[in-house]
């Protein structure tokens, strides 16, 4: 009888230990959010950098409107988060023969060929990459992206010297670099600005927005009410920009 008893007892201390899970989607302030509910203490949002995707893990016993509530507080940041997660997105390329890659937002067609010398050149609509060597992946991207590099670079003193006059600032040193989360970045102490050659792939108005946006942050340095009232004043139009960017 006794040892029934334990066993009783064990059985119903494994089946309380066992993981205990309900899934649920809701949409607050027009994001898709998975809901799940845990055998744990407090609530945790999380926005994977894998797939974008919302999530929020609550305790077992919480009421939906408190997990729609405690969304809602913090919409302004799941899209931020999203935001840059659609930057990423947006610069990942793959590179072969017959690929289309973009300069300036106008569409060509990849060719590949042996040579040489490592080298990338326009002909019309295409894009007659030469490569010394194994024609690997990385290796044609570091092609491609020395071409964009050379293009950014012969279209950025002319869009400088165009919205410096304008802003009425000055950067002191400008410079390229492959970034993977940011379109620009900005030293306001130093006045150094830094862009990304992804830019390359875009039709020219968005590199244009993401100057604006840098060299305005040598008047304001948060992105507050002051600084969109910058942008306001001299780039009305920069929040449609800014949306097409990271789409």
């Amino acid at each position: 009888m006794r040892r029934e008893n334990r066993a009783k007892k064990a059985y119903g201390a494994n089946k309380a230990n066992k993981p205990y899970n309900t899934k649920n989607t809701i949409t607050v302030s027009g994001i898709e959010i998975e809901v799940s509910k845990k055998r744990i203490k407090n609530m945790y949002l999380r926005v994977s950098g894998h797939d974008g995707r919302v999530r929020i893990s609550a305790p077992l016993r919480t009421r939906d409107e408190d997990i729609c509530r405690f969304a809602r507080s913090r919409a302004y940041w799941i899209k931020k988060q999203l935001g840059r997660y659609k930057e990423r997105a947006s610069m990942q390329q793959r590179y072969g023969d017959g690929e289309i890659i973009y300069l300036w937002g106008i569409p060509y067609v990849l060719r590949i060929n042996e040579g040489n010398r490592n080298k990338a050149e326009i002909l019309g609509n295409t894009v007659i990459v030469t490569v010394k060597g194994e024609a690997d992946e990385r290796r044609l991207e570091k092609i491609i992206l020395e071409l964009y590099r050379i293009k950014l670079k012969e279209m950025l003193p002319g869009l400088f010297d165009k919205w410096e006059r304008i802003i009425g600032v000055h950067a002191d040193a400008v410079s390229v670099r492959n970034m993977k989360s940011r379109w620009g970045s900005c030293k306001t102490v130093d006045k150094k600005i830094c862009i990304n050659l992804q830019l390359a792939k875009k039709p020219v108005i968005f590199l244009e927005y993401v100057i604006v946006h840098e060299l305005v942050h040598l008047l304001e340095h948060s992105h507050n009410a002051v600084f969109k009232g910058y942008m306001d004043r001299y780039m009305p139009n920069w929040r449609e920009i800014r949306k097409a960017l990271l789409k």
